[in-house]
């Protein structure tokens, strides 16, 4: 005769843990949104494994798209190249317009040893002259960057003598000289350097 007392009581404390699990959520402020799961080009198409779901207490005025959105992302083009975490807004997606006024996208060719070896796209970087042109510069002035605040597009995988082709944006007037230099080095910028560009 006890059981149904048992029951009622089950289905009152479910309940009550649903409910403090929705007013927790909804007085921290924490709300699920689309984060890039694994890096995206450019131009690319956003595919159900390119994002994942996070959850941030952000302000709505960024705009992030909500998980229940996720029709508004997956199978729409990348209008710009997003790393892995990125947080995803409404403005990232739709036809590309890549590359930016006044900037280019470049290939370089890069020997082991003349990149950071986890670089990866959406990383910021400093385009230098290789240390064998560098070396002779040095003789008459200090080196100068070739390009700086660079933005890694993508990174290729290296070749049978560990050449990888890495395809940067740049400032368009600074791509002629990395285009044409003999060999390049590329160093990381920190994100406190980026601050001060």
């Amino acid at each position: 005769m006890r059981i149904p007392y048992a029951v009622t009581s089950v289905a009152l404390v479910v309940t009550g843990a649903v409910l403090f699990t929705v007013a927790a959520w909804q007085i921290s402020g924490r709300a699920p949104v689309l984060a890039v799961a694994q890096p995206i080009a450019a131009g690319q198409v956003v595919t159900q494994d390119d994002v994942k779901i996070v959850k941030v207490g952000a302000a709505s005025d960024l705009g992030l798209v909500p998980s229940i959105n996720e029709a508004e992302v997956v199978g729409h083009v990348a209008a710009v190249p997003l790393a892995a975490g990125t947080l995803l807004t409404a403005h990232m997606v739709g036809t590309a317009d890549f590359p930016p006024p006044g900037q280019a996208v470049i290939g370089v060719a890069l020997k082991a040893g003349a990149f950071p070896p986890r670089l990866g796209v959406g990383d910021r970087v400093n385009v230098w002259p290789g240390p064998d042109v560098a070396a002779v510069a040095s003789a008459s002035s200090a080196p100068v960057a070739l390009a700086s605040n660079a933005v890694v597009t993508s990174v290729g995988s290296a070749d049978s003598v560990g050449t990888t082709v890495v395809t940067l944006l740049v400032d368009a007037q600074a791509a002629p000289k990395v285009t044409q230099a003999p060999s390049l080095s590329v160093v990381e910028v920190s994100p406190n350097e980026v601050g001060q560009l």
